[in-house]
């Protein structure tokens, strides 16, 4: 009897320390699990030069390139930490975070009503102007939002501010909403849809490679531009801190800016599938 008193008093005792270590695990911020870890997980969809996309590197291994990938680097290098970056598609990055799969999201991602609910933000890093990205031969066809596009099948990336802020000024086009800017470039150039709205250097960056595609330069959107923030865990206030200081350091630098020039001069070697 003493015996069985004892295994059960191990047992209860072996959970008790099972529960305080958990607790203590919980009781850590964001910002001091990752320092614990020694790495930091980047989440991002790497389908849209400049801001994230891949690469040949050496020796044939694949390489993350970006503007987003260097903002990255920068804020592991603060935090003292290596950087490790999750490909997936873009709406798939706010499960991922919110899951603990990730530690932050850096991927030309625009904050929300929707997304703050779930999740905290840095401070705006970049802003970038949308256009409508047509066929070359056509381009001169689109002159403004009321009368060109009805009828017309207009791409956007899908949960994307493309798809809820400014298609809706395309009076009755039809959305054609995909995970993928390979995927919208793929039908436009197949002559599936009839235009794809997209930031401009990201059309820029595609025109490039396919000089058979153009803007449409008489389309302008009523639309400002909100900017580009990292999508943090909630309530993760001391990780938002440390972000936000790495983001103000790289803009008083003018640091960004490089990281968008670099990222254009190699953008033509991106792997696009």
């Amino acid at each position: 009897m003493k015996k069985a008193i004892a295994i059960v008093l191990c047992a209860v005792l072996a959970l008790g320390l099972l529960a305080g270590c958990a607790k203590a695990e919980a009781a850590k911020t964001k910002l001091e699990q990752i320092k614990e870890a020694g790495v930091l997980v980047v989440g991002t969809s790497p389908d849209y030069p400049p801001y994230e996309f891949v690469i040949a590197g050496e020796g044939g291994q694949m390489a993350y390139k970006g503007i987003d990938i260097d903002i990255a680097g920068e804020i592991a290098k603060d935090l003292g930490v290596t950087l490790k970056v999750e490909a997936m598609d873009l709406n798939g990055l706010d499960s991922a975070l919110q899951m603990g799969t990730i530690d932050m999201i850096l991927a030309a991602y625009n904050a929300s009503e929707e997304r703050a609910a779930v999740m905290d933000f840095s401070d705006v890093y970049y802003i970038d102007e949308v256009v409508a990205l047509v066929k070359a031969d056509g381009a001169s066809a689109y002159t403004d939002l009321a009368t060109s596009f009805n009828g017309k099948k207009v791409g956007v990336q899908l949960g994307t501010t493309l798809e809820s802020d400014y298609f809706p000024q395309a009076v009755d086009a039809e959305k054609v909403a995909l995970k993928k800017v390979t995927q919208l470039i793929t039908e436009l150039k197949a002559g599936a849809m009839d235009a794809i709205f997209v930031e401009k250097p990201i059309a820029e960056a595609y025109i490039k490679n396919n000089p058979d595609l153009a803007i449409a330069a008489g389309i302008t959107f009523a639309v400002e531009a909100t900017g580009y923030v990292v999508g943090l865990p909630k309530d993760s206030a001391g990780l938002r801190d440390a972000v936000n200081a790495t983001i103000k350091r790289l803009i008083d630098t003018n640091a960004i800016a490089s990281f968008a020039e670099q990222a254009q001069d190699i953008q033509d070697q991106a792997i696009l599938e």
